[in-house]
């Protein structure tokens, strides 16, 4: 296994960028540049995963994923961010319960995979690949098989994600995990659970050699930098990078009361969209506190009215607010030093 691991953007906050569109569906590239100037603005955002799952992945066509890789990574490169780029295949029907053909699957994630490469991007993310039969053969195979394929055919360092409800029998196990991190290619996981038993025997395999863990629920965060992790994806990255990012502050300097704090503030915050569709609640919020892209989302859930919207901004601005002046404050203090 490669000494270069974890590398450096598969640390702390990790942004699951919530992709801009217009009205229409149709993606909005100047809304994408205006997302992603807005939270390298915030000085606590490390890396850009783009076309992720909470950003629509599945609805993408094979155009779609070049055209947007072509503008989010000299997006990225240009604020200093690292850049992630969700290289699945074309999955359209994939809320309708459709599979792909699997060898077309295949052979779209390493055309993505190269293709960004190309673009300049830092890694790419293939999400465990539940959608594909197993026929007769074991599941645990046929994600062994899907990684192995396209590791082999390509040169991009590579980052797994397990999301929250990934079938059960395609999910990692530890002994699938050895497999997978002896692919010197295979760099990191988004790991997204919030139960210990599922994070910690992964934690075990991994711990020690380099491989960059990455929390996927970010209200687990805390625990899992106890368990190993070193970064974090989650739908917070995307409205509160600062709390997120004092989470990891105050834990690399031993201050756990502060960790704990901060951890407990996300959960506040977690609970002001529940019922909601969030990432078009939140890009009205983060519209309102100054963002230059608009309030739409592939799911079709309509703009939320500005009552809710200004009740949501006026919590958002409360519980953070001292994240966001002590995360304005190490930033400056990294300057002048």
């Amino acid at each position: 296994m490669s000494e270069q691991r974890p590398y450096d953007f598969l640390t702390g906050v990790i942004v699951p960028f919530w992709t801009p569109v217009h009205a229409s569906g149709q993606l909005d590239f100047a809304g994408t540049r205006g997302m992603v100037d807005y939270l390298a603005d915030t000085g606590a955002v490390r890396s850009i995963f783009g076309r992720s799952g909470m950003g629509k992945w599945h609805s993408f066509t094979m155009e779609e994923a070049k055209q947007f890789t072509d503008v989010l990574v000299p997006a990225c490169r240009k604020r200093n961010l690292g850049v992630l780029i969700g290289a699945m295949g074309e999955c359209l029907g994939r809320n309708r319960g459709e599979r792909p053909d699997p060898l077309r699957y295949t052979e779209q994630s390493i055309e993505l995979v190269n293709y960004a490469q190309k673009a300049g991007a830092d890694a790419a993310v293939l999400i465990i690949p539940d959608m594909l039969p197993a026929n007769e053969q074991p599941p645990a195979e046929v994600v062994w098989r899907y990684y192995k394929t396209v590791h082999d055919a390509t040169r991009l360092p590579l980052v797994l994600y397990q999301p929250g409800g990934t079938d059960t029998a395609y999910q990692l196990t530890p002994e699938l995990m050895r497999r997978l991190v002896s692919l010197p290619r295979i760099a990191g996981l988004k790991l997204s659970t919030s139960k210990e038993e599922v994070f910690a025997p992964i934690a075990d395999v991994v711990r020690g050699t380099g491989f960059a863990l990455i929390a996927g629920d970010e209200a687990f965060y805390l625990r899992a930098l106890e368990l190993g992790a070193c970064g974090v994806i989650g739908g917070g990255c995307m409205i509160w990078p600062e709390v997120l990012w004092a989470v990891g502050y105050y834990y690399r300097r031993g201050k756990l009361k502060q960790a704990q704090q901060a951890q407990e503030t996300v959960r506040q915050l977690e609970a002001l969209h529940r019922g909601k569709d969030s990432c078009v609640l939140w890009k009205q919020v983060m519209i309102a506190n100054g963002g230059k892209f608009q309030p739409y989302d592939r799911s079709g859930t309509p703009p939320y009215p500005k009552e809710t919207v200004t009740q949501a901004l006026q919590e958002w601005k409360r519980l953070t607010a001292p994240y966001r002046r002590l995360c304005r404050a190490q930033r400056a203090r990294a300057k002048v030093a």
